[in-house]
């Protein structure tokens, strides 16, 4: 590497980290617990996902043409990292450090534009298995990014990673269901489960949630919890200390909504469950306690 691609890439991790700290307060805080180089790469992981996020949301309600024009114009940012042409935007470099330096696949990325393009067209989710193919895309496909940075013992761990990122997703989505239905007009979850359980959409517009409404988000809880047990198995199977460590700490952390939520007999309209940082902290130390234990 040439200084000036060095320059470039120092300037580029920085960029990422900041805009980490500034937009992923759980994922910042489980980043610590990592050596330096995993550090940075989890950075740049997060900083070019965040930007798939910002680039394709800035297409929402926008003609068709705009969205497809994002799209490509992201993969051509992916074709220049995986290239070796010359690069001047620091965080792409700091990405294609990333990518050659832990031997990171470009599947996964190319799924979580899939994924995020395929959210800005979405106004309601169909069945169980529209839902977790988008829980995949947007997320599960992150824990994938994740797994190949901290390094396994085999592929018998991508699974594992990939449910961590889809009950993430599942969480955020039970967490969201006041916001995101009354600014975005967006229901996640599944069509065919509100009609299970008998929940209109006018019970999404209401300021507490009915006991059907928290029938379903307890049904989907569960759902996440189990995602998040099965996750628990592949922790093992990361091969890096600090990569088990910072893989402990997002998933302790953030399963700690769920308990918010359940705290609130699950009324996900009484308002957006929020865990403070002490919180996080004193989830990870409960969850750490508990797996030692078994």
């Amino acid at each position: 590497m040439s200084l000036r691609e060095a320059v470039l890439v120092a300037r580029g991790y920085d960029a990422c980290r900041e805009t980490t700290r500034a937009h992923a307060a759980s994922f910042y805080l489980a980043s610590h617990a990592l050596g330096g180089e995993a550090r940075r790469g989890a950075y740049a992981v997060y900083a070019f996902c965040r930007r798939i996020d910002d680039a394709i949301d800035e297409a929402e309600g926008a003609p068709r043409e705009e969205l497809e024009r994002r799209v490509g114009s992201l993969r051509a940012m992916l074709d220049s990292v995986c290239s070796f042409d010359a690069l001047e935007d620091p965080s792409l470099a700091a990405l294609r450090d990333t990518l050659r330096r832990f031997g990171l696949e470009r599947r996964p990325f190319d799924e979580l534009i899939d994924g995020v393009a395929w959210d800005v067209t979405l106004e309601q989710v169909k069945d169980d298995e529209e839902f977790y193919r988008y829980c995949y895309l947007v997320a599960g496909t992150v824990g994938a990014m994740m797994a190949q940075l901290f390094g396994t013992t085999g592929p018998e761990a991508l699974p594992r990673a990939t449910d961590l990122g889809i009950a993430m997703q599942i969480t955020n989505i039970l967490r969201d269901v006041r916001e995101d239905f009354r600014q975005r007009g967006r229901v996640y979850l599944p069509q065919t489960a509100l009609d299970r359980h008998g929940v209109t959409r006018g019970d999404l517009a209401r300021d507490s949630a009915t006991p059907a409404l928290r029938a379903l988000v307890a049904e989907y809880a569960s759902r996440a919890k189990e995602r998040y047990e099965s996750a628990d198995e592949g922790i093992p199977m990361i091969t890096s200390a600090a990569g088990r460590a910072a893989t402990t700490v997002m998933r302790a952390a953030y399963s700690e909504i769920l308990v918010v939520l359940e705290d609130r007999s699950w009324d996900v309209l009484a308002g957006r469950a929020r865990v403070s940082t002490a919180g996080k902290l004193s989830a990870v130390a409960r969850y750490s306690v508990e797996r030692f234990a078994r």
